[in-house]
């Protein structure tokens, strides 16, 4: 009996998993088997994209899920802060092909010249940002956000990022009081999760026990950012990220992912049919 079946047979009681941020095309370059194991599991998940061809790819491989439950996300990358697939991005949100903005935000991380925090690369960086921010805008589209050493930009935008349905601070490494001060400001924010709570993270990990239960993801990023000792994240680490949660929250599991599976059917709503169906470019 199928995951699927198996879901129906109890109800429809028991929460699925829900992934915030996948990379199907890239987890698939590691793991050539992982989507036949992901669709007999019947997990929620939100694949992302970064450019023309991994979008057509993972629009492909995400119509084989029953609708609804793998959105879609593009984005120009702050790590590749350029304007190749800036009409695409355009184009795809206009023709209703994804659910989401991004990633898109600010690296200023430093760990290469194009992630240190000066003039230029900001400059760069924020030119991108608002465009991208004013597609979600003009479009009701939720935006995933990939931060690093550039929380002041988000709330140097929270403003118009309340307007939007949703953002979603992917890998979020900011702090439980910084999570507090944007909500405060009505931004619908969601903070994701994945593998750092396990691999020790000491600020992810007191975000991850204090952050609102409303305002909660899992996440796994596979196949990047893996837990400790694999070579990879695979999409199965959803289930360890998420009694990691729990156990951090001192809540059960299966009630923490029923909380995280409704936070993502709040972002990523299902889109009509007909929209949800890929089309020729």
């Amino acid at each position: 009996m199928t995951a699927l079946a198996l879901r129906a047979a109890a109800g429809d009681d028991v929460p699925m998993h829900s992934d915030a941020h996948i990379h199907f095309v890239d987890l698939a370059a590691r793991d050539p088997g992982f989507h036949g194991r992901f669709l007999a599991a019947a997990s929620l998940a939100c694949a992302a994209s970064h450019d023309e061809g991994e979008f057509h790819e993972t629009e492909s491989l995400a119509a084989l899920s029953p609708p609804g439950t793998v959105p879609l996300s593009f984005g120009i990358h702050p790590q590749w802060a350029v304007w190749k697939n800036a009409d695409l991005l355009a184009s795809l949100a206009a023709s209703g092909r994804i659910d989401a903005i991004g990633e898109a935000g600010f690296d200023f991380f430093g760990d290469l010249p194009e992630r240190v925090r000066n003039p230029a690369n900001e400059a760069t960086q924020t030119a991108v940002f608002e465009y991208q921010l004013g597609i979600a805008e003009r479009h009701g589209l939720p935006m995933i956000l990939h931060i690093r050493r550039g929380m002041d930009k988000v709330f140097g935008y929270s403003r118009r990022l309340a307007r939007l349905p949703a953002i979603v601070l992917h890998s979020y490494s900011g702090t439980a009081r910084e999570a507090g001060d944007l909500l405060g400001r009505g931004v619908r924010a969601y903070f994701s999760f994945g593998a750092a709570i396990l691999n020790g993270h000491k600020r992810a990990i007191e975000a991850c026990a204090l952050v609102p239960e409303g305002s909660l993801l899992s996440e796994t990023d596979a196949p990047w950012q893996p837990p400790r000792g694999r070579e990879y994240c695979p999409f199965e680490a959803i289930a360890d990220i998420v009694r990691g949660m729990a156990a951090l929250r001192g809540v059960r599991a299966e009630g923490l992912e029923a909380s995280l599976e409704s936070n993502f059917r709040a972002v990523f709503p299902a889109r009509p049919l007909a929209s949800a169906t890929p089309r020729q470019p």
